[in-house]
Parts: structure tokens; C-alpha cells; sequence
């Protein structure tokens, strides 16, 4: 008899050692990260999150309100390219954003204004393809909970900028993407600003689980939300689509020549 309890106090401590292991393995921020790779379709399916068009519907805040139109979405690598139609006060107002690489430009109702390209290039530093590059480190940050739902933090860093990742703990989706980085203001002054992006109501598009709810944040405060209805990847698009109109210069941005 004494024997068998010998036995059964070890059968515990061998289970309490493999439950503390298991819950070590399930923290270890790689496995955490290719569990979500996994979840989302695979690499090459991330990888398709930075070449895809989209089209929906957005929400915009702006001084209180809140405005509703439609929104079309593309990006190629890192070039970029959003239109946004909004009703307004009986008017159709349309405003076009694009970044072709090093020229970030709006045309607003056929005017062609600058944009710091900085802040283009700011928000491209910071995105879902990090989840598959080798050369990023990961470090395992707070687990959290956003919109009810429980979630690893995941802190990224790679060339010298820190992107942190919430995932879900149950189906290990990505829930919200976290970072600050340098901006241009309205003032025309640099500032590092917090930015945070949240994801939800992933669909699966041709083996790829995207998201078509995605929202916006700055300094804590709700931007912008798109609700995408249609999600296509490896669009073949005209690469002069991306490229500013030959308008004459806006020169208000020269100063971010200026370090």
C-alpha cells in the first residue's frame, strides 16, 4: 500500500510538471506566432495581406460627426492607393490617397495636393506581413483583453522600429496592431504619434482568413473603419495608377526634406 501512494505522489508531481511545461510551450512567443501564421493560411497567405484591392463601405470621424461612404482599397508592396466617396449636405465629395513608393499625393475633388510621404511610409513599416519575417525579434509581451476576447501580446522589432501584435488566445486571429513611429503633423512638425489598427470578422478569401472589419486609431481616438464586402489578391494593376497626377507641386510639405 505504501508502495502504490508512493507512486500516485509521484503520478502528480509528473502531472504538474507537464501542465507547467505545457503552459511554458503554449507562452513561447514563436509558437504563439506560427500558430497564427497557421490560422490566417499559412506564409504565403500573409504575405498576400500587403498585394491585395478591396472595396467596402468606411465609416470617418471628423469633428464629432461621424460620416458614411464607400471605400476601395489597394495596396502592392509598398505602394498604396484608397479612394474615399462620401455624401454630404446633397454633395458627392470624393478624395483619393496614394503613395507610389517615394511620393505620397491626394486628389481631392481633382485637386492634386502633397502629402509627407513619411507618414506613408511610417504606416507601411507597421503591418501583418511582420508575422513572417525571419529577421524580426519577438519578444512576449502582456496578455490583454480587447472586445471581450483574450489575447498575447507579441512585441516585434525590426529595422529599429517596434510593432507589438494581440492574438487570440482561441483562434489565434490577430486582434489589434500596436506602435508608435515618427509622423508629420498638420503644423509641419515632426511627432511620434501611437497608432493601433483592430481586426475582426476575418472571412476566408481564396484560402486566405483577412479581415473585413478593419479600424483605425490615433492617440487613442477612433480615425476611420472599413468594412470590406469584396477582398481580391495579386491584383493586376497599371503601375501609373499609383503615380501623381502632373499637376503643379504643392510645396507646404518641403519641410520634411529638412532632418
Amino acid at each position: 500500500m505504501k508502495r502504490i501512494k508512493m507512486t500516485m505522489k509521484h503520478m502528480g508531481i509528473c502531472v504538474l510538471t507537464l501542465c507547467f511545461s505545457l503552459n511554458v510551450f503554449a507562452q513561447n512567443p514563436k509558437e504563439i506566432v506560427d500558430k497564427c501564421v497557421a490560422a490566417l493560411g499559412g506564409p504565403e497567405a500573409v504575405k498576400k495581406f500587403t498585394n491585395y484591392q478591396a472595396k467596402g463601405m468606411m465609416k470617418y470621424a471628423m469633428r464629432g460627426m461621424e460620416l458614411t461612404g464607400t471605400m476601395e482599397a489597394i495596396q502592392s508592396g509598398r505602394k498604396t492607393w484608397n479612394r474615399i466617396e462620401i455624401q454630404m449636405g446633397g454633395q458627392t465629395y470624393i478624395v483619393i490617397n496614394s503613395f507610389d513608393g517615394k511620393t505620397a499625393w491626394m486628389d481631392r475633388m481633382g485637386t492634386i495636393v502633397d502629402q509627407p510621404s513619411l507618414n506613408s511610409e511610417s504606416d507601411l513599416d507597421h503591418n501583418i506581413t511582420l508575422l513572417v519575417e525571419p529577421g524580426a525579434k519577438l519578444t512576449l509581451g502582456k496578455e490583454t483583453e480587447i472586445e471581450g476576447r483574450r489575447a498575447f501580446g507579441i512585441e516585434f522589432e525590426f529595422n529599429g522600429k517596434k510593432t507589438t501584435f494581440y492574438i487570440d488566445q482561441e483562434n489565434f486571429t490577430v486582434v489589434e496592431m500596436a506602435y508608435e513611429d515618427l509622423y508629420f503633423g498638420e503644423n509641419y512638425t515632426k511627432e511620434t504619434l501611437d497608432k493601433k489598427v483592430r481586426f475582426a470578422d476575418y472571412k476566408d478569401f481564396a484560402g486566405v482568413l483577412f479581415p473585413t472589419s478593419v479600424t483605425f486609431y490615433q492617440k487613442g481616438q477612433k480615425q476611420m473603419e472599413f468594412q470590406y464586402d469584396e477582398v481580391s489578391f495579386n491584383p493586376q494593376i497599371a503601375q501609373a495608377k499609383f503615380q501623381r497626377p502632373g499637376q503643379k507641386f504643392d510645396l507646404r510639405y518641403s519641410e520634411e526634406l529638412i532632418h
